[in-house]
């Protein structure tokens, strides 16, 4: 679906209008002096009326799996078994877990998990995504997260699968992406002392869960799924 633009001043005209429209699934994107200043998106990820159109978000989004196989380097990419007493090692996901409109973080392990399509994501991670890409909930991304994303398909060259994702994890029915500004990096930083097996990546991505109020985190990380400081859903492998 495509961002409408509209200047200030019209946009204060027509808000009500504005508002059920978005309210329906549109996204406006304000300008002001040519510029982009704010957005006017859906709330919770509320999928478009159409439904034509919602099938259509349901399949972009899912046709992501396996699109990345080969782009990331394997041992870099390879997850750490968790201990076999670990309460947080989960081998299956139950969908009933998570109430519908609740939000989902996943750090960019998970991601790079499904875009690779890794042995053992069917388990968690795809049925994730799946009530993503329906609408029962909406996915929480950070901007580090997004960067681990690209790294795969810009290494390869692959310019086109990068902008496949662009636009993949910009749709705001489905996604609430959170830059890493001031504020989150220092929250990540006062993480970072509770927890010292969190680098600086993770702590980032696990102050987005936490910032974003997400209900858990998804990772396919050992040092995340270790936290004693968010809901963690551990995609680790057994």
């Amino acid at each position: 679906m495509q961002n409408t633009p509209l200047g200030v001043e019209e946009a204060r005209r027509r808000l009500p209008e504005l508002l059920e429209r978005a309210s329906a699934g549109e996204t406006f994107v304000i300008l002001r002096h040519k510029k982009p200043m704010a957005a006017l998106v859906p709330v919770g990820g509320q999928p478009p009326n159409d439904p034509l159109e919602r099938q259509r978000q349901i399949q972009s989004l899912m046709g992501l799996q396996g699109s990345g196989r080969g782009c990331w380097d394997p041992n870099q990419a390879r997850s750490a078994r968790p201990a076999l007493d670990s309460p947080k090692a989960q081998s299956t996901f139950n969908r009933q877990q998570l109430a519908e409109g609740s939000r989902i973080a996943l750090d960019g392990s998970a991601l790079v998990a499904f875009l690779a399509n890794t042995k053992g994501t069917r388990n968690v991670v795809e049925p994730i995504m799946q009530g993503i890409a329906q609408g029962t909930w909406q996915g929480v991304i950070s901007s580090v997260s997004l960067a681990r994303v690209f790294e795969g398909p810009l290494a390869q060259g692959d310019e086109v699968l990068a902008q496949r994702y662009t636009t993949a994890f910009a749709n705001p029915q489905q996604w609430l992406q959170l830059p890493a500004d001031g504020a989150l990096v220092l929250a990540a930083a006062r993480l970072q002392r509770q927890e010292p097996q969190l680098d600086a990546i993770r702590a980032i991505e696990l102050a987005t869960a936490i910032a974003a109020e997400a209900a858990v985190l998804v990772t396919d990380h050992p040092a995340l799924a270790q936290t004693g400081q968010h809901p963690v859903l551990s995609a680790l492998r057994l």
